[in-house]
């Protein structure tokens, strides 16, 4: 009968030490969760942040060649007709 007790107690606190390793790794995956969301947003926010400082770069740069500067001419000219392409786009979308 001790033997049988024994057992039972020792699957008793394997049963409570496991509640409490559960718990545990709980706690650590909301953590976990809670920076993986933090750097989600940290990452678009980046991203954004990227994409506006291209778009600048591209304006700079059109602007540049613009004023008088000879480098990049036939770029320049490629990113007005890609510009004017995507404005022709977007006024057949608002026709439809």
């Amino acid at each position: 009968m001790k033997k049988i007790y024994d057992l039972l107690s020792e699957l008793e606190n394997k049963i409570k030490e496991n509640i409490l390793n559960i718990s545990s790794l709980r706690n650590v995956n909301n953590d976990l969760r809670v920076t993986n969301t933090d750097l989600l947003n940290k990452n678009k926010k980046i991203k954004e942040d990227l994409k506006l400082l291209e778009n600048r770069f591209k304006a700079f740069k059109i602007a540049n060649t613009i004023s008088g500067s000879h480098n990049n001419i036939n770029e320049t000219k490629g990113e007005i007709n890609s510009l004017i392409s995507e404005i022709d786009l977007c006024i057949s979308h608002l026709s439809d």
